[in-house]
């Protein structure tokens, strides 16, 4: 067996045996959602098992947020609160979304949320915002929507973690005027 392969069963061991001792002996916390959780808590999201820890707020339980992902509506992968996406329009004006798909906008052209990882965004340029809690688009601006704007230095413009929610440049609800 390979060493990095036995560091990652050892650390997955190492979370079970955490997951159960907070199962056991760990304090409930209420979260503003209105369901209890421990501090760190096993959850399954589309098959795949992970350890939930609750953010020092205590804002949204296990349940919640395995509630809040979604999948992807180009490659199907699971979509978490938090996460970059893309909002692609299908080029084919006879493309049928699949059932689980999330729609964005239907008019004036269908808007599918979409992931951020290399299969489904093109490029970094195509980031347009995050799947939030407790399961919305919040829209930010894309790097190319930003380059459009302007660029008062005519120098390289140099973006932040293209991943952060909390380093982008977010669009209210009233100007992005999302589906209802």
């Amino acid at each position: 067996m390979a060493l990095g392969q036995k560091e990652f069963r050892m650390k997955a061991l190492w979370m079970k045996i955490q997951s159960l001792f907070y199962l056991v002996f760990g304090k409930n916390y209420r979260c503003d959602c209105g369901h209890f959780a421990k501090q760190k808590t096993q959850m399954t999201i589309d098959g795949q098992s992970s350890i939930y820890t609750l953010g020092k707020t205590h804002d949204y339980c296990p349940q919640c947020w395995a509630k809040a992902a979604i999948r992807c509506a180009w490659c199907g992968e699971t979509i978490l609160p938090g996460d970059p996406i893309t909002l692609y329009t299908p080029c084919d004006q006879n493309f049928k979304p699949p059932e689980y798909a999330v729609i964005y906008k239907k008019t004036p052209r269908l808007q599918l949320v979409g992931c951020f990882r290399r299969e489904c965004a093109e490029t970094g340029l195509d980031r347009t915002g995050f799947w939030m809690m407790p399961g919305r688009v919040q829209r930010a601006a894309s790097p190319m929507e930003i380059l459009l704007h302007a660029n008062p230095t005519d120098g390289p413009m140099i973006f932040n973690d293209l991943g952060d929610p909390n380093k982008a440049i977010l669009i209210p609800d009233e100007v992005a005027q999302p589906e209802k």
